[in-house]
């Protein structure tokens, strides 16, 4: 917030860092080397900025050459040249800031802030800091000069706290859907916004950034290439945390900070941090005079996108802002509750009856289990979770035989921590495939595995908790996998095996209809056709940063896992294996977005073209993103095969899955 006539030293804009820490060692950074630096001089910082670890990453947002030749050099301080077009794609972005104006006792309170997806604009939570201030504030859109110097006539907007309000005080954000119109029925879509990208890598040390902004609310203004980012070692910095520099980026400034709440963004016009506060020089206790400002802080979009995703399942608002930022990006959001004619669709919480556990003698049959020796090469099944099992990570047997489930031509092994499965995998025979017949939800725990391990109905059923999310159980061995055999009676076991709670993994009722269940689809479909065999290897894929959900219910809280991957295994020739791995999930949706090089160029696929794509990617992907071992796949993969470092392939349909 700022008031106009006060000086800067006592601007209410300029929330002053209180870290001595944090200074010192900007101070000392700065003293180390010169922010600004002549052509023969430039060296040092070009070794800099490669040394950094998101160099590598980095180099991917720039530009092709072709459309600005000097985005690598930029990147690194050996040129200062820019393709005209910077100055267009500036202008686009400037379009989505606006003035926030804010009625205080004695006058008018001033902050920036911009959109960043459909009527959703973000600003600092010192700007707006309730729901109730938000009810009077306005969001100024146009508050600028024109190309002659005359000031525009500037477009008000009301803000809707009511809809959608999320606050935090921890990172200093705000979010806040704004009204569909303006006072004189302008459609706030006209500014567009500023997606953000979760991703890390959008700027490296010592990087040129420009920021625009709305200073001691004034008409907005911007800073080009007026700061460099400071890249500070948590290792070398003694009494500053590794979360503040996990959640705050620090860069150089002039003497005058920039407006709370305003984009930093890098030269491809993408959001690094929004800014928040400025960092003061260091003083002694008795030190008087005028402060002086040594640099400024933002927060990291990778940091706001980290604590939305903690806190989906704990606020609607959250919730409702990352489905609001999804769709910003071209995907339609992770569907809660799905609704049909008034009624909700069955499987979405529903409560079913939730049969006893089987007895033992139903697992002395003959043909329990995943067979290593189905296909042509030998899959033994140890190796790939070996190194989980070392680290604790894989539930063991109540009667201390092992690890594996073994069910009707399936096995299922079971996160320790997390209490859904950590892998399933199914043999399928395409030639011995029969329906299994009418569907029976029979779902029930599995008794030869400790009841701690594996959650129930008290977890699925949302009439037994409050919360406004409820999840399927979602099949990860599919319910008509396993359902082949000599006979009737024998697929009518597969079926009945599938509905255990260890073959379950909570999944919204859209992605398990349509994303996930279109390529379940497609490989029974490839194995049916063709008379093939194949096996399936699913699951989840466990980050730390999953959101908890279920604080009040049975066993809570969980963390829910956003992402599951799938590798199948196709027997092609009578001595040929294939195999082809996928990742479905809406993390990794905006990482293959940052791989395919959607937002280069600021020119995204169109919302239709990215709803309708899906990701094929390499077993060594799934490998990095599950700590399994699929070492033995390496050779069969149909995408890691390919001569190119691409490790992100869209499909639009599925007849263009590789396999």
């Amino acid at each position: 917030m700022s008031d106009k006539d006060k000086s800067a030293a006592e601007r209410s804009d300029v929330v002053v860092i209180n870290n001595p820490a944090l200074e010192a060692a900007i101070a000392q950074t700065l003293e180390e080397r010169q922010a600004t630096v002549p052509p023969e001089q430039r060296a040092e910082r070009s070794a800099r900025a490669m040394d950094d670890d998101a160099f590598y990453l980095r180099k991917k947002y720039a530009e092709n050459r072709k459309s600005d030749p000097n985005g690598y050099e930029r990147i690194i301080g050996e040129s200062d040249l820019l393709s005209i077009n910077f100055l267009d794609r500036g202008r686009r972005a400037a379009d989505a800031v606006c003035r926030i104006k804010l009625p205080v006792e004695g006058g008018e309170a001033y902050g920036t802030g911009f959109l960043i997806g459909p009527r959703l604009l973000i600003t600092n939570n010192h700007v707006l800091s309730s729901p109730a201030e938000a009810a009077q504030a306005e969001a100024e859109f146009n508050y600028e000069h024109d190309i002659d110097g005359v000031m525009r006539r500037a477009v008000q907007y009301n803000l809707d706290p009511g809809q959608l309000f999320y606050t935090s005080t921890e990172l200093d954000i705000t979010l806040v859907a704004v009204a569909p119109m303006s006072d004189y029925g302008v459609p706030i879509e006209r500014y567009g916004w500023l997606p953000l990208l979760p991703l890390k890598g959008k700027s490296v040390d010592g990087e040129w950034i420009s920021i625009i902004q709305h200073p001691g609310g004034t008409a907005k203004q911007i800073a080009i290439h007026a700061s460099q980012i400071i890249k500070l070692d948590p290792k070398k910095v003694p009494g500053v945390s590794e979360s503040v520099t996990e959640s705050f980026i620090h860069y150089t400034t002039d003497t005058e900070p920039g407006s709370s709440g305003s984009p930093v963004l890098n030269d491809q016009w993408q959001v690094v941090a929004i800014h928040h506060k400025a960092v003061q020089a260091p003083r002694k206790p008795r030190d008087e005079g005028e402060i002086r400002w040594l640099a400024n802080e933002g927060v990291r979009v990778s940091a706001i996108f980290n604590h939305l995703e903690s806190k989906r399942f704990e606020s609607e608002d959250a919730r409702a802002a990352l489905d609001r930022l999804s769709r910003a990006m071209g995907f339609a959001p992770i569907s809660v509750q799905v609704v049909q004619d008034g009624v909700t669709k069955p499987g979405e919480g529903e409560a079913t009856e939730q049969f006893a556990p089987f007895k033992a003698d139903h697992w002395r049959a003959e043909g329990l289990g995943y067979d290593p020796n189905f296909l042509s090469t030998k899959l033994p099944l140890d190796p790939i979770y070996a190194g989980l099992l070392k680290r604790g990570f894989v539930a063991p047997l109540l009667d201390g035989s092992g690890h594996e489930l073994k069910y009707w031509h399936f096995s299922s092994l079971v996160h320790e921590k997390r209490r859904f499965p950590l892998m399933t995998v199914v043999n399928i025979d395409g030639n011995l495939l029969k329906h299994p017949g009418k569907r029976k939800d029979t779902w029930r725990q599995d008794a030869r595995l400790d009841p701690k391990y594996q959650p129930d109905d008290a977890f699925y059923v949302r009439t037994l908790a409050q919360e406004k999310v409820f999840f399927s159980r979602g099949h990860l061995v599919r319910l008509l996998d396993p359902c082949w055999g000599a006979n009737h009676g024998e697929s009518r076991r597969g079926m009945e095996d599938s509905f255990h709670f260890t073959n379950a993994a909570p999944q919204h009722q859209t992605y398990n209809d349509i994303d996930w269940g279109n390529l379940e689809d497609y490989i029974l479909d490839k194995a049916q056709t063709s008379e093939k065999r194949l096996t399936v290897f699913t699951g989840p894929i466990f980050r730390d940063s999953d959101p908890l959900y279920g604080l009040k219910r049975k066993g809570g809280p969980w963390r829910i896992p956003l992402s599951f991957w799938k590798i199948a295994v196709l027997q092609k020739t009578e001595d040929q294996i294939a195999a082809a791995a996928f990742i479905i999930g809406q993390t990794e949706y905006v990482r293959a977005l940052y791989e395919a090089r959607v937002f280069s160029g600021l020119k995204p696929y169109t919302v239709d073209e990215l709803r309708s794509r899906k990701i094929q990617t390499t077993i060594e992907a799934v490998e990095e993103a599950t700590g399994l071992d699929f070492s033995a796949l390496h050779p069969f993969d149909a995408h890691g095969s390919l001569e190119s470092t691409r490790q992100t392939r869209w499909f639009d349909g599925l007849d263009d899955v590789m396999i």
